[in-house]
């Protein structure tokens, strides 16, 4: 390697084209080279600086420490934090070059007050920030973007079931979707195929409660008997998707004859199945074939029942209010009692009956404002009607009664227009409808 020399009596110098701060010392702590901003960051000049001493400089406190003696004795880059006269700091970087006996000629040093790097420092960090949060809404972004059909994912839960899609969605890899009635399963097995190889292929749903034993083999694979050829759903759901619903509601022997034809026929669908009990405890209890878990149960999703996921549930009982009120042409507002009220029932049939019961609520009521008067009998207090909260001990038979019928009758009258379809929901006459109404004075 050729050494390198430093010439101090060179017209021009590399040093020159930089607009650093950058000195050269000889061995003896001479400073025979400076560029035009040295000397600055001390308060001199750069033709203040040539020809001084380091050691003198330091003596003087004009900086300290000096770094060309310690340059020297380590024979090696050297890095420091220097102080100054005023007391700012200076990171200051020392490196050797050596003449041909292999010591230390010359001392190069460049240096950066820390006050620069600390600003660069925080507009490092200030980026870090800002890349870091940018990279969360992008995520938050894919995440919002991943819904489907309106199905809605706000809660932890549905967001990992949301991640474990989109993950398996590209493999051809059975996928069992277990969750109770309404949670959305069919809604989950069309997004798997649309973001799918298979999305231009068909989609095909099974109802597996509604094939009778009997025929489920030639429902499955098709007849070739020339005189009623017929294609099964392995046929129709070539280079698609064949959803088979419900695979708990099929017998042993059913169990059996799916097994059978998964076996004898070549696949060439993506194949998704659903239950809404847990396939392991059916398994378990000798309900469901062992050896046809293992080929459904391939990569099996989850999803939690709306009660268990109460940021989802609220959203949904609000998209569908705001839904059903567009439908309608209605102006409706649910009253914060009855939002409260909403979250806290059981709603065993999940994203449906949430969806009934809005519509039902947007259509019947009367007012802008709907309010926990509203909801049906067996909605409220959690079920309880209201026969088991009347006040019974020390009144008649005949009172109670009464009490019961003027209730059922404002109740009516919320939710009819005319005396005649009161007649009609009561299951009574109108003239008897008028009459009561009357005795009331409702």
């Amino acid at each position: 390697m050729d050494n390198l020399y430093l010439l101090p009596n060179a017209e021009e110098e590399v040093i020159d084209s930089y607009d650093e701060d950058i000195m050269v010392t000889n061995r003896d702590g001479k400073i025979i080279k400076v560029t035009h901003i040295s000397g600055k960051q001390y308060g001199l000049s750069a033709e203040d600086l040539l020809g001084q001493s380091v050691y003198d400089l330091e003596k003087k406190g004009v900086f300290s420490p000096a770094i060309t003696p310690l340059v020297q004795k380590q024979k090696k880059k050297v890095v420091l934090v220097q102080s100054k006269q005023d007391g700012r700091k200076v990171l200051i970087t020392g490196v050797p070059l050596f003449n041909e006996n292999h010591e230390v000629e010359f001392v190069v040093s460049y240096s950066y007050e820390v006050s620069e790097l600390l600003n660069l420092q925080n507009y490092l960090n200030e980026l870090e920030g800002e890349m870091s949060r940018v990279k969360e809404e992008l995520e938050t972004y894919r995440e919002k973007s991943f819904n489907f059909g309106g199905f809605i994912a706000v809660s932890k839960s549905m967001k990992q079931v949301m991640k474990a899609i989109k993950k398996a969605a590209p493999l051809k890899v059975p996928i069992h979707l277990q969750g109770e009635n309404g949670v959305g399963k069919t809604t989950l097995a069309k997004l798997i195929h649309q973001e799918s190889p298979w999305k231009d292929g068909p989609f095909i749903e099974v109802n597996c409660a509604a094939i009778p034993e009997a025929i489920l083999a030639q429902e499955l694979t098709g007849s070739l008997e020339e005189a009623a050829q017929k294609l099964g759903y392995f046929q129709l759901a070539a280079t698609g998707t064949l959803y088979l619903e419900g695979v708990d509601e099929l017998s042993l022997t059913s169990q059996s004859i799916l097994l059978k034809a998964m076996r004898d026929h070549k696949s060439n669908f993506r194949l998704i199945s659903s239950t809404e009990a847990d396939m392991e405890k059916l398994v378990a209890n000798k309900q469901f074939r062992e050896d046809l878990f293992y080929q459904l149960h391939v990569l099996p999703i989850q999803i939690k029942p709306l009660r268990e996921r109460p940021e989802d549930l609220s959203e949904i009982i609000l998209k569908s209010i705001e839904k059903f009120c567009t439908d309608y042409q209605l102006d409706r507002t649910l009253s914060n009692d009855l939002f409260h009220e909403l979250l806290h029932l059981e709603w065993k049939g999940n994203q449906l009956e949430v969806k009934n019961l809005m519509e039902r609520l947007v259509t019947e009521s009367e007012s802008t404002i709907i309010t926990k008067e509203d909801l049906p009998i067996n909605y409220r207090s959690n079920g309880e009607s209201e026969l088991d909260s009347l006040e019974i001990e020390g009144q008649t038979l005949t009172r109670i009664l009464e009490t019961v019928e003027e209730k059922v009758l404002i109740n009516a009258k919320k939710h009819c227009k005319t005396t005649t379809e009161m007649a009609k929901m009561l299951g009574i006459s109108q003239p008897s409808v008028v009459r009561k109404l009357k005795k009331y004075s409702i």
